[in-house]
């Protein structure tokens, strides 16, 4: 339960430095080797500025309006864990507002006993508009 409860804490403070514009904070929590395999898998970005500067390339395109991230789910497996993190989230995009529901699906490795991401993606729909 420990490493559930320190996975769970690692996601809230990445969500949290994401929404109050803070990016350079993720860093801490993601190897150095990070993979994100972008929403549909094609194509990757690799190593963690890149995954940092993702963060900073959607807030440059994008007004983030809502965001209301669920509990993660977490699974561990000796020093591996995944991460389902639910979400929704609604924002601003070309003057344009879209909707949706999702997760962050996050692999977790465990070295020298600190858990950081290792690997994730992103599974998303948009939400029926009213």
């Amino acid at each position: 339960m420990e490493s559930i409860r320190e996975i769970r804490d690692i996601v809230a403070a990445i969500n949290q430095a994401w929404v109050s514009g803070d990016y350079e904070a993720i860093g801490q929590y993601v190897a150095e080797h990070v993979v994100m395999a972008p929403p549909g898998l094609d194509g990757r970005v690799l190593g963690r500025e890149a995954y940092v500067a993702s963060f900073r390339q959607f807030a440059e395109v994008a007004r983030t309006k809502v965001f209301d991230p669920g509990v993660p789910r977490v699974d561990v497996i000796g020093h591996t864990a995944v991460a389902a993190c639910p979400f929704t989230i609604a924002y601003e995009l070309e003057g344009a507002t879209y909707r949706e529901k999702g997760s962050d699906i996050l692999v977790f490795a465990r070295n020298a006993g600190v858990w950081q991401v290792v690997w994730r993606t992103l599974v998303s729909e948009p939400e029926p508009q009213e």
